[in-house]
């Protein structure tokens, strides 16, 4: 890898990891994690599940009328993505 090819990956995941961020701020803005989550998120994940993910648990929170806590939503997600990559990795075999 060159370092101009590095900086492109970085420069991609830090563009990423802002566009979750918003997706998450528009739907759920009184929770948010901090950018690490989003970046940890993507380093398992691509980025696709983890907008799904997101959404998901954005449904979840509305279900339960805002009374997740951000340690909740965020358990949440994660168990969503890795059922999915589960599921995607079963698939595969």
């Amino acid at each position: 890898m060159t370092p101009t090819e590095l900086k492109a990956q970085l420069q991609a995941r830090h563009e990423e990891c802002t566009a979750l961020k918003e997706l998450w701020l528009g739907l759920m803005p009184d929770l948010c994690p901090e950018d690490r989550q989003f970046l940890l998120w993507l380093g398992l994940h691509p980025f696709d599940r983890v907008v799904y993910s997101v959404r998901r648990t954005a449904s979840k929170h509305a279900k339960l009328n805002g009374t997740m806590t951000l340690e909740h939503t965020v358990r949440f997600c994660s168990k969503v993505a890795n059922t999915l990559k589960t599921q995607d990795e079963a698939k595969a075999a």
